[in-house]
């Protein structure tokens, strides 16, 4: 019998949210290496939260992000970021530690991001028996540094817009001057509004762990800006809009 067949991606590159689904949990969704030493490796776990076996297998790609946070993919240097073992078929219930290795060059000069994607694999359906399988695609970042330097993330631009709902927001523009890439949710933020005679009428902070809470893990690339719409409620006073980000390094 005819199987139909529904891939479900997880996105998490913008969002910063933790894998999870009916089918399997993935831990962690981000991950930072450097190329040699200890922090040349690192883990993804998966977890078989269903019934059944779950197959899945691992792929790799380059990623990079646009000005908006539109990702593109290629399998150019992909094989910098070994992943071990590629595929398996998990018990019910039992985790899979899959290992990732950074085997490219030790003396990278700007910080490199991959794409893990971790895809469920169509079973076999009995004979005789006709369905739809939920299948589940995450994507797990992988963002190695070089050995030496730091982020540089500084406000480029800040204005005030509207969000797809039409409700008054904050859009702040980052832009990275370093080789290493930087997240916004390694930065204290700062906005502040003033009216047309320059009065301070509003001002607000939000913590690193504020931000990844609200807005995700805003992987700022190196050598690149970023703009980001911010999902904090705005007073309907103010008419000038001004921020400020100090960059703390995430944990």
């Amino acid at each position: 019998m005819r199987i139909g067949t529904i891939v479900l991606t997880a996105l998490l590159l913008a969002a910063g949210i933790c894998g999870g689904a009916r089918a399997m949990s993935v831990t962690p969704v981000l991950v930072d290496l450097k190329p040699a030493g200890s922090d040349a490796s690192g883990q993804i776990r998966v977890i078989n939260t269903g019934n059944g076996d779950l197959p899945v297998s691992l792929t790799v790609t380059v990623g990079t992000l646009g000005p908006n946070g539109e990702l593109t993919t290629t399998d150019e240097g992909a094989d910098d970021l070994m992943v071990f073992p590629p595929q398996a078929i998990i018990k019910p219930g039992a985790t899979q530690v899959f290992r990732l290795q950074w085997i490219g060059d030790p003396a990278i000069k700007e910080s490199k991001t991959f794409v893990v994607s971790v895809a469920q694999q169509p079973v076999s359906m009995p004979q005789g028996v006709s369905g739809i399988q939920l299948l589940y695609d995450f994507q797990v970042v992988v963002d190695v540094a070089p050995l030496e330097g730091e982020p540089a993330l500084k406000i480029a631009g800040a204005d005030l817009t509207k969000d797809e709902k039409g409700a008054r927001r904050a859009s702040v523009t980052i832009a990275n001057s370093s080789n290493v890439h930087g997240y916004l949710s390694g930065a204290t933020l700062r906005l502040e509004l003033d009216d047309a005679a320059g009065k301070r009428v509003w001002s607000q902070s939000w913590a690193p762990e504020e931000l990844a809470g609200r807005v995700g893990i805003g992987l700022v690339q190196p050598h690149a800006s970023r703009r980001f719409v911010l999902p904090f409620d705005l007073p309907t006073d103010g008419v000038k809009l001004s921020a400020d980000i100090t960059y703390e390094g995430r944990n």
